[in-house]
């Protein structure tokens, strides 16, 4: 697996979450604390999926109302 360079496509607040998150050393944990930090992101991925379709489906409404 490849190492991939986010920065120049997508931008991050300097000390957001997702910004700390990646400066991470991931090598001084172990494999069952990395497995349970992929569930934890695998949860957090279809939370954000929700949150995702949840704005798509209010922004619909809000067009519907509009026409």
């Amino acid at each position: 697996m490849t190492n991939y360079d986010f920065d120049d496509e997508i931008f991050f607040p300097k000390n957001g979450p997702i910004a700390i998150m990646r400066m991470e050393d991931l090598s001084v944990h172990s494999v069952e604390i990395l497995k349970k930090r992929l569930e934890v992101l695998k949860i957090e991925i279809l939370r954000t999926e929700q949150a995702i379709i949840h704005k798509g489906d209010a922004r619909e409404s809000a067009e519907n109302f509009f026409k």
